[in-house]
């Protein structure tokens, strides 16, 4: 699996948190990738739980923290 975040830096112009270097995301692990679970029906018609690997969410691919709280 890749371990290279996929972008530097979020959408947002001048975000505090894409300048900082000591925080990864908590989510991905600093990796900028995730695994999460996604519900799928089966072929007997039961809904199961698969494992996907995409783009942090929670960090957009940065690998850096985004918490929505002020800087401190």
């Amino acid at each position: 699996m890749d371990t290279t975040p996929t972008r530097e830096c979020c959408a947002l112009t001048d975000c505090p948190w894409c300048g900082r270097a000591d925080l990864v995301c908590r989510f991905c692990a600093g990796t900028g990738r995730w695994s999460p679970e996604r519900p799928v029906t089966d072929s007997d018609g039961m809904i199961v739980w698969e494992r996907i690997t995409e783009e942090c969410r929670m960090c957009v691919g940065t690998g850096k923290e985004h918490r929505h709280t002020p800087l401190g």
